[in-house]
């Protein structure tokens, strides 16, 4: 994704943010290091041992029958071997760019967890286990979102630009947070 928001926006300093935000992710997680598929990608901590999902988003969850029917999660097609935390990035960094409300986040981060999901810990806070994996999907998200934007020939939309400030946030992490934060 960032290879394409370089090419469509060749020397724009507007995707200066996304690229600093890219560059301090740790290189395992910019498929540097022994990363895996999409959304499949292999973590220090050796945790690509369970079946995920590899594209999971609320959109992928539906309720059978519908609208009280069990909710079952759909489009199995990106499964493989990875590592848990992968596919609760995408709502995880959505509810950190503010796009997913708290209650939502809180809501499904408790059924997860209710459920046995293996990505997180049972109680307290999610953001060790989460905070490289949504930090790379905001990424991914805004890179894709100036790549599009770029070949539509447009400004980014309210949404694209919300990913994309967030990685103006990640960008602006003094460096000592940053180092803790990748390792």
């Amino acid at each position: 994704a960032v290879d394409r928001m370089r090419a469509a926006r060749p020397a724009d300093p507007a995707v200066e943010p996304v690229l600093t935000a890219w560059c301090g992710l740790p290189g395992w997680a910019r498929g540097e290091e022994g990363a895996g598929t999409r959304g499949r990608a292999a973590s220090p901590a050796g945790r690509g041992t369970y079946l995920c999902h590899g594209d999971l988003h609320l959109g992928q969850l539906v309720r059978h029958p519908a609208p009280h029917g069990r909710w079952l999660l759909i489009d199995v097609d990106d499964a493989g071997l990875g590592d848990p935390a992968w596919d609760l990035a995408r709502p995880a960094a959505w509810y950190a760019a503010g796009l997913l409300p708290p209650d939502v986040w809180l809501r499904f981060l408790d059924a997860y967890r209710a459920g046995g999901g293996p990505a997180v810990p049972a109680d307290g806070d999610p953001w060790p286990a989460l905070d490289v994996p949504a930090r790379a999907l905001t990424v991914q998200t805004a890179a894709l979102a100036w790549a599009k934007s770029a070949a539509e020939g447009r400004a980014p939309d309210e949404v694209e630009q919300v990913m994309i400030d967030a990685c103006a946030r990640i960008a602006s992490l003094p460096p000592e947070l940053a180092a803790e934060r990748t390792s």
